[in-house]
């Protein structure tokens, strides 16, 4: 019984490690003429939802989002829009299906979201919080 036990807890440790491990923070990304420094949790999702479409200056917004199987989607998902990759994913068909909005281009690396940022001045993008973001490019700092 008591090996059960142990074995029990151990797998639960395991099954929290490895979720742990899976899901990496994030940083929200801008060309370096954006003028934004800091942005909060509420705007990113308005951004990437697509409810807010403009920036203050007046320019189209470009989101872009990376592969829903990624580690820094499910991180981005969850510690900024404060839901699943699930219920996003069911948000934007629903969205598509009433001819509403499309989704974000998504990009299947930090790399290929950088690349995208770093030629769209009106882009806003996300990567994982070891990538080093270059100079030409800035982190927003994330406000509640």
């Amino acid at each position: 019984m008591m090996k059960k036990r142990l074995v029990a807890a151990l797998g639960l440790f395991l099954f929290f490690f490895a979720q742990s491990a899976l899901s990496a923070d994030v940083k929200v990304v801008v060309h370096s003429t954006n003028a934004l420094d800091s942005i909060t949790k509420a705007k990113v999702a308005d951004l990437f939802l697509k409810r807010v479409t403009r920036w203050e200056n007046g320019r189209a917004v470009t989101p872009v989002d990376q592969s829903e199987k990624s580690a820094a989607r499910a991180a981005f998902t969850k510690e900024l829009l404060g839901k699943e990759v699930l219920w996003v994913k069911s948000y934007w068909q629903k969205m598509i299906f009433s001819g509403r909005a499309t989704p974000p281009a998504e990009l299947s690396s930090d790399s290929q979201v950088l690349d995208l940022i770093r030629t769209n001045p009106d882009a806003i993008g996300y990567v994982t919080e070891a990538t080093a973001v270059p100079a030409n490019l800035k982190a927003l700092t994330i406000q509640n």
